[in-house]
């Protein structure tokens, strides 16, 4: 009996065929193939990423070292002209106002970079000791020249000196707790010219205009190099001044030896000579280094003791771009 059950089930389950199992263990190898490559390409993609990744940071690094060196470099120049050429007498035929046209890094990426003199510019800190208004007449007369509101000189008056008492059409604390969120105004002078967004109700586009042709130091009765003065600068500092003799000044060759020869040269200025000087002391370097796809943009401002050539770095920026500065040979800003 038990042995004709065995019999039964034998023939009512019989055994699959070889090829069967065959087909079956062909798929299961294809299965376990296809997600082995499929491990396999998101492994290499996620080595691949990270190769990428560290190259990329490994070429920003390198990037940033060459603007650093651009940095060092002008340091030096500035040092050496002051130590070689003595600090009596700047100009822009010296070695440090020559641009470094772009220069190749071993065929992988280029930099450029140039030196701008600070005290050829207008300086706008100059408000924030100017008690008999003589600096806010020269930035009104700068405003309008550049066709800007003139309620700017106001509030950049307000915002650089020490009091809170309100210009004509200037702001004070008060105004700014209006906004949104509220602030205060800085009452010192400026650190750097993008405090000049901070102004209440200021048009960015005018922001924009006034910050090619101005600069700010923190030495506050800094004083105009004739020798590299932008010709807005000068036109800027009397009513005496013609733009036209502004420009025919800035657009020529200038190495004044002392203010008292400039003053003969052009009398018009002898109202202001206690302003000029034919020395700079603060340097504004700017660098760009560029390796494939990493980019590196560098500022530093740079001021030179006039006793001893020493380089003081006061400020470093990463973030504003190149090219944003006009040609150092026609106007400069800070």
């Amino acid at each position: 009996m038990c042995g004709r059950c065995q019999v039964a089930r034998s023939e009512a389950h019989p055994t699959a065929p070889a090829s069967h199992q065959r087909g079956i263990a062909l798929i299961s190898v294809l299965l376990i193939t296809a997600t082995l490559i499929g491990l396999t390409t998101q492994i290499l993609s996620s080595q691949h990423l990270v190769i990428q990744q560290n190259q990329n940071t490994f070429e920003q690094s390198q990037a940033v070292q060459y603007a650093l060196g651009a940095e060092a470099l002008a340091r030096q120049a500035l040092y050496d002209d002051a130590v070689n050429s003595g600090p009596d007498v700047d100009h822009l035929d010296e070695f440090w106002a020559q641009p470094v046209l772009p220069l190749d890094l071993d065929g992988i990426g280029v930099m450029q970079a140039y030196v701008l003199d600070l005290n050829r510019c207008f300086n706008l800190n100059w408000l924030a000791e100017d008690d008999d208004k003589a600096q806010y007449k020269r930035l009104q007369r700068l405003l309008s020249h550049l066709q800007l509101s003139p309620e700017l000189a106001d509030l950049i008056k307000d915002w650089v000196d020490s009091d809170q008492q309100v210009s004509a059409l200037g702001a004070e604390d008060f105004a700014y707790q209006m906004q949104v969120p509220p602030y205060f105004a800085a009452n010192q002078p400026m650190l750097d010219l993008s405090e000049l967004n901070m102004l209440v109700d200021v048009d960015p586009l005018e922001v924009q205009v006034l910050s090619r042709e101005v600069c700010v130091l923190p030495d506050t009765q800094s004083k105009i190099n004739v020798n590299t003065a932008a010709a807005e600068t000068l036109y800027a500092l009397d009513d005496a001044i013609s733009i036209e003799d502004a420009q025919a000044i800035a657009q020529a060759r200038r190495n004044y030896q002392n203010v008292a020869e400039f003053v003969q040269n052009h009398p018009d200025f002898a109202v202001v000579q206690q302003r000029l000087s034919v020395t700079s002391e603060y340097f504004l370097l700017v660098a760009e280094a560029r390796l494939n796809r990493s980019r590196v943009n560098l500022t530093s401002v740079l001021y030179r003791d006039a006793t001893n050539g020493r380089i003081t770095l006061l400020h470093r920026d990463f973030g504003k771009r190149f090219g944003v500065k006009t040609n150092p040979e026609t106007s400069q800003t800070g």
